[in-house]
């Protein structure tokens, strides 16, 4: 069975720019976009849920910064750490828009959706009273990629900001000006 991780990026991949006409019958909201896919994450030993670590995190947000990368999705969530912060912060002052599956645990969102300039991302069918400045994107049984070249379907926060990347990634296309 494949790595939770790598399950998790690959269904985000396709959500916001999974080819058309490849042979797999799904296309990303974004076919056209560029995609970096970085691997920050591992598979924990529960084999459901990854683990993401400060420094991989930080190793892809400065690969962003060096690749001048125009949006980031970070279907992800975790404790505030006081360097992701410091980076996320670099990364918005350079115009780069990031996006971010929020944590509808968290009271606040959860980190990075409650970092200021993020733009935090919830399912539309989450509970009410998660972030109240959240955006809303579809969250249950989004088409998309699977890994060995399929396609299925998928539910959570992390799929709606992929969607939600996707559009941005549009946006960006036909207005390249636009900011948060």
């Amino acid at each position: 069975s494949p790595a939770a991780s790598e399950a998790h990026g690959t269904a985000v991949a396709g959500i916001i720019a999974a080819r058309a006409d490849d042979g797999i019958g799904i296309v990303g909201i974004a076919p056209e976009a560029e995609l970096h896919a970085l691997r920050a994450c591992e598979e924990a030993p529960n084999h459901e849920e990854a683990r993401c670590t400060t420094f991989a995190l930080a190793k892809a947000l400065q690969f962003a910064l060096e690749h001048d990368v125009q949006v980031i999705n970070l279907s992800l969530g975790g404790p505030h750490d006081r360097l992701l912060e410091r980076l996320l912060d670099v990364v918005v002052s350079r115009g780069i828009i990031v996006v971010s599956a929020i944590d509808a645990r968290a009271v606040d969102g959860g980190f990075p959706a409650a970092h200021p300039n993020v733009l935090p991302v919830a399912s539309v069918d989450a509970a009410a009273s998660v972030l109240d400045t959240a955006l809303r994107a579809p969250g249950r049984d989004i088409p998309t990629t699977t890994v060995g070249r399929g396609w299925g379907f998928v539910s959570g926060a992390s799929y709606a900001a992929a969607s939600v990347s996707g559009v941005v990634a549009l946006l960006l296309e036909r207005h390249p000006e636009m900011r948060v």
